[in-house]
Protein backbone atom coordinates (compact mmCIF):
# COMPACT_ATOMS: atom_id res chain seq x y z
CA UNK A 1 0.00 0.00 0.00
CA UNK A 2 1.59 3.50 -0.69
CA UNK A 3 -0.45 4.75 2.21
CA UNK A 4 -2.80 8.51 1.60
CA UNK A 5 -1.67 12.05 1.93
CA UNK A 6 -3.70 14.04 4.73
CA UNK A 7 -3.61 17.36 5.19
CA UNK A 8 -5.18 19.35 8.52
CA UNK A 9 -4.07 21.05 11.13
CA UNK A 10 -2.71 20.90 14.85
CA UNK A 11 -5.83 20.69 16.07
CA UNK A 12 -8.56 17.76 17.01
CA UNK A 13 -11.41 19.05 14.97
CA UNK A 14 -13.07 17.03 12.63
CA UNK A 15 -9.60 15.22 11.40
CA UNK A 16 -8.40 12.67 14.13
CA UNK A 17 -11.31 10.78 13.59
CA UNK A 18 -9.86 9.94 10.31
CA UNK A 19 -5.95 9.71 11.94
CA UNK A 20 -7.95 7.06 14.44
CA UNK A 21 -9.49 4.82 11.24
CA UNK A 22 -5.99 4.78 9.59
CA UNK A 23 -4.53 3.16 12.86
CA UNK A 24 -7.29 0.93 13.40
CA UNK A 25 -6.86 -0.26 9.26
CA UNK A 26 -3.93 -0.68 8.71
CA UNK A 27 -3.01 2.53 6.38
CA UNK A 28 0.02 4.47 6.43
CA UNK A 29 -0.71 8.53 6.97
CA UNK A 30 1.66 10.84 5.30
CA UNK A 31 0.45 14.44 7.37
CA UNK A 32 0.62 17.58 5.90
CA UNK A 33 0.10 20.57 7.68
CA UNK A 34 -1.61 23.28 6.03
CA UNK A 35 -1.54 27.11 6.06
CA UNK A 36 -1.54 29.27 8.44
CA UNK A 37 -0.15 26.35 10.88
CA UNK A 38 2.05 24.90 8.49
CA UNK A 39 3.96 25.03 5.05
CA UNK A 40 3.22 21.56 3.13
CA UNK A 41 -0.50 22.55 1.92
CA UNK A 42 -2.10 25.22 1.20
CA UNK A 43 -6.09 24.79 1.12
CA UNK A 44 -7.07 27.80 -0.81
CA UNK A 45 -4.73 26.87 -3.74
CA UNK A 46 -4.81 22.83 -3.46
CA UNK A 47 -7.78 22.13 -2.19
CA UNK A 48 -10.87 21.91 -4.69
CA UNK A 49 -13.30 23.94 -1.90
CA UNK A 50 -11.02 25.71 -0.30
CA UNK A 51 -11.36 23.98 2.94
CA UNK A 52 -9.75 21.05 5.18
CA UNK A 53 -9.55 18.05 5.76
CA UNK A 54 -8.24 17.12 2.53
CA UNK A 55 -7.04 13.75 1.35
CA UNK A 56 -5.32 11.83 -1.31
CA UNK A 57 -5.32 8.24 -1.79
CA UNK A 58 -1.67 7.18 -3.50
CA UNK A 59 -2.65 4.00 -4.45
CA UNK A 60 -5.35 5.39 -6.97
CA UNK A 61 -4.95 9.19 -7.10
CA UNK A 62 -8.09 9.87 -5.66
CA UNK A 63 -8.89 13.53 -3.90
CA UNK A 64 -11.29 13.60 -1.64
CA UNK A 65 -12.12 17.18 0.19
CA UNK A 66 -15.01 16.00 2.94
CA UNK A 67 -14.83 14.71 5.93
CA UNK A 68 -17.67 12.14 5.53
CA UNK A 69 -16.29 10.60 2.08
CA UNK A 70 -12.96 10.38 3.19
CA UNK A 71 -14.44 8.26 6.38
CA UNK A 72 -16.91 6.10 4.32
CA UNK A 73 -14.37 5.70 1.36
CA UNK A 74 -11.34 4.37 4.05
CA UNK A 75 -13.57 1.88 5.87
CA UNK A 76 -14.94 0.54 2.63
CA UNK A 77 -11.73 0.32 0.43
CA UNK A 78 -9.63 -0.97 3.44
CA UNK A 79 -11.65 -3.35 5.16
CA UNK A 80 -11.16 -3.37 8.97
CA UNK A 81 -13.14 -3.56 12.53
CA UNK A 82 -14.63 -0.29 11.48
CA UNK A 83 -16.38 -1.06 8.49
CA UNK A 84 -19.90 -2.01 8.14
CA UNK A 85 -21.10 -4.79 8.66
CA UNK A 86 -24.48 -4.78 7.04
CA UNK A 87 -26.52 -2.70 5.28
CA UNK A 88 -28.24 -2.09 8.45
CA UNK A 89 -25.27 -1.75 10.44
CA UNK A 90 -24.01 1.37 7.79
CA UNK A 91 -26.91 3.29 7.92
CA UNK A 92 -26.98 3.60 11.83
CA UNK A 93 -23.69 4.24 11.81
CA UNK A 94 -24.06 7.04 9.12
CA UNK A 95 -26.86 8.39 11.03
CA UNK A 96 -25.03 8.53 14.56
CA UNK A 97 -21.73 10.21 13.03
CA UNK A 98 -24.33 12.60 11.33
CA UNK A 99 -25.41 13.62 14.82
CA UNK A 100 -21.56 14.30 15.72
CA UNK A 101 -21.70 16.38 12.16
CA UNK A 102 -24.00 18.46 13.48
CA UNK A 103 -22.26 18.92 16.93
CA UNK A 104 -19.02 19.80 15.82
CA UNK A 105 -20.37 21.89 13.31
CA UNK A 106 -22.88 24.00 15.37
CA UNK A 107 -21.30 23.96 18.56
CA UNK A 108 -17.78 23.23 19.01
CA UNK A 109 -16.71 24.99 15.71
CA UNK A 110 -18.44 27.93 16.60
CA UNK A 111 -16.61 28.09 19.89
CA UNK A 112 -13.34 27.83 17.92
CA UNK A 113 -13.79 30.79 16.99
CA UNK A 114 -14.38 32.40 20.56
CA UNK A 115 -11.64 30.79 21.92
CA UNK A 116 -9.08 32.14 19.21
CA UNK A 117 -10.72 35.16 19.18
CA UNK A 118 -11.69 34.60 15.13
CA UNK A 119 -13.80 37.75 14.51
CA UNK A 120 -13.72 36.79 10.56
CA UNK A 121 -17.62 35.46 9.82
CA UNK A 122 -16.38 33.90 6.38
CA UNK A 123 -13.59 31.99 7.62
CA UNK A 124 -15.05 28.59 8.45
CA UNK A 125 -15.48 26.41 5.42
CA UNK A 126 -16.78 29.81 3.67
CA UNK A 127 -19.72 30.21 5.07
CA UNK A 128 -21.47 33.26 6.49
CA UNK A 129 -21.40 32.94 10.19
CA UNK A 130 -20.56 34.80 13.46
CA UNK A 131 -20.88 33.18 16.65
CA UNK A 132 -20.04 36.86 18.60
CA UNK A 133 -23.20 38.46 16.93
CA UNK A 134 -25.99 40.02 18.68
CA UNK A 135 -24.44 40.12 22.18
CA UNK A 136 -20.87 39.15 22.32
CA UNK A 137 -18.57 36.77 23.71
CA UNK A 138 -20.65 36.33 26.83
CA UNK A 139 -23.66 35.64 24.96
CA UNK A 140 -22.35 33.18 22.89
CA UNK A 141 -20.82 30.73 25.28
CA UNK A 142 -24.21 30.78 26.86
CA UNK A 143 -26.00 29.94 23.81
CA UNK A 144 -24.04 27.71 22.93
CA UNK A 145 -23.68 25.90 25.98
CA UNK A 146 -27.67 25.57 25.95
CA UNK A 147 -27.25 24.04 22.29
CA UNK A 148 -24.11 22.27 23.77
CA UNK A 149 -26.93 20.66 26.30
CA UNK A 150 -29.88 19.85 24.40
CA UNK A 151 -27.87 18.49 21.52
CA UNK A 152 -25.98 15.59 24.20
CA UNK A 153 -29.53 15.21 25.57
CA UNK A 154 -30.93 14.02 22.74
CA UNK A 155 -28.20 11.23 22.17
CA UNK A 156 -28.35 10.17 25.60
CA UNK A 157 -32.02 9.67 25.70
CA UNK A 158 -31.63 7.88 22.31
CA UNK A 159 -29.23 5.58 23.44
CA UNK A 160 -30.96 4.86 26.85
CA UNK A 161 -33.94 4.10 24.87
CA UNK A 162 -31.99 1.83 22.28
CA UNK A 163 -30.11 -0.22 24.99
CA UNK A 164 -27.16 -0.31 23.36
CA UNK A 165 -23.92 -1.96 24.36
CA UNK A 166 -20.34 -0.46 24.87
CA UNK A 167 -20.91 1.31 21.17
CA UNK A 168 -23.81 2.93 19.23
CA UNK A 169 -24.83 -0.10 17.05
CA UNK A 170 -24.01 -2.28 19.56
CA UNK A 171 -20.63 -4.93 20.52
CA UNK A 172 -18.95 -3.30 17.49
CA UNK A 173 -17.03 -0.46 17.28
CA UNK A 174 -18.10 1.75 14.53
CA UNK A 175 -16.66 5.18 12.84
CA UNK A 176 -19.85 7.03 14.14
CA UNK A 177 -18.22 5.97 17.94
CA UNK A 178 -14.68 7.16 16.89
CA UNK A 179 -16.21 10.57 15.74
CA UNK A 180 -18.10 10.95 19.08
CA UNK A 181 -15.29 9.85 21.21
CA UNK A 182 -13.14 12.89 19.51
CA UNK A 183 -15.67 15.44 19.97
CA UNK A 184 -16.49 14.61 23.79
CA UNK A 185 -12.24 13.91 24.66
CA UNK A 186 -12.22 17.32 23.01
CA UNK A 187 -14.98 19.48 25.45
CA UNK A 188 -13.14 17.45 28.54
CA UNK A 189 -9.75 17.95 28.02
CA UNK A 190 -8.52 20.40 25.39
CA UNK A 191 -7.32 23.66 26.82
CA UNK A 192 -9.35 26.04 24.69
CA UNK A 193 -12.43 24.28 25.58
CA UNK A 194 -11.95 25.09 28.77
CA UNK A 195 -14.67 27.77 28.73
CA UNK A 196 -17.39 24.92 28.12
CA UNK A 197 -16.55 23.47 30.94
CA UNK A 198 -16.43 26.11 33.03
CA UNK A 199 -19.85 27.14 31.79
CA UNK A 200 -21.38 23.60 32.17
CA UNK A 201 -20.39 23.82 36.19
CA UNK A 202 -17.08 21.67 35.43
CA UNK A 203 -19.26 18.70 34.11
CA UNK A 204 -20.54 19.39 30.27
CA UNK A 205 -21.22 15.09 30.04
CA UNK A 206 -23.61 15.45 33.44
CA UNK A 207 -25.62 12.52 33.43
CA UNK A 208 -25.12 11.14 30.17
CA UNK A 209 -23.82 7.59 31.20
CA UNK A 210 -23.93 6.49 27.80
CA UNK A 211 -22.23 8.61 26.09
CA UNK A 212 -19.12 8.80 28.31
CA UNK A 213 -19.39 4.27 28.40
CA UNK A 214 -19.04 4.58 24.46
CA UNK A 215 -16.41 6.97 25.12
CA UNK A 216 -14.96 4.79 27.53
CA UNK A 217 -14.91 1.56 25.05
CA UNK A 218 -13.19 3.59 22.11
CA UNK A 219 -10.59 4.79 24.83
CA UNK A 220 -9.45 1.51 25.83
CA UNK A 221 -8.62 0.22 21.82
CA UNK A 222 -4.88 -0.40 21.67
CA UNK A 223 -4.41 1.76 18.17
CA UNK A 224 -6.85 4.14 19.84
CA UNK A 225 -4.28 4.70 22.87
CA UNK A 226 -1.67 4.76 20.47
CA UNK A 227 -2.86 6.93 17.89
CA UNK A 228 -4.24 9.80 20.56
CA UNK A 229 -1.41 9.89 22.39
CA UNK A 230 -1.23 12.71 24.65
CA UNK A 231 -2.59 15.22 22.00
CA UNK A 232 -6.12 15.98 23.94
CA UNK A 233 -3.57 17.20 26.46
CA UNK A 234 -1.06 19.25 24.05
CA UNK A 235 -3.53 20.51 21.06
CA UNK A 236 -5.12 24.08 22.06
CA UNK A 237 -8.92 23.00 20.73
Amino acid sequence: MNGIDFAYLPIIGRGEQINIICAMHGIKVNTMMTKPMGDDFDKDVQSPFGTIPWFRDNSNGIELNDSLAIVQYLVSKYKGPLTPKSHENAALTAMYWAWAQDYYSFVLSPLHDIITDNSDPFWRNLRLTNTLADGGKEVGISNLTILHQKRVQYLENYLTKMNLGNFVTGENCSYADIFIYTCVKTVQETGGFGILRESCDGVPFKDCTNILKICKSVGEIPEVIECVGSKFQEYPI
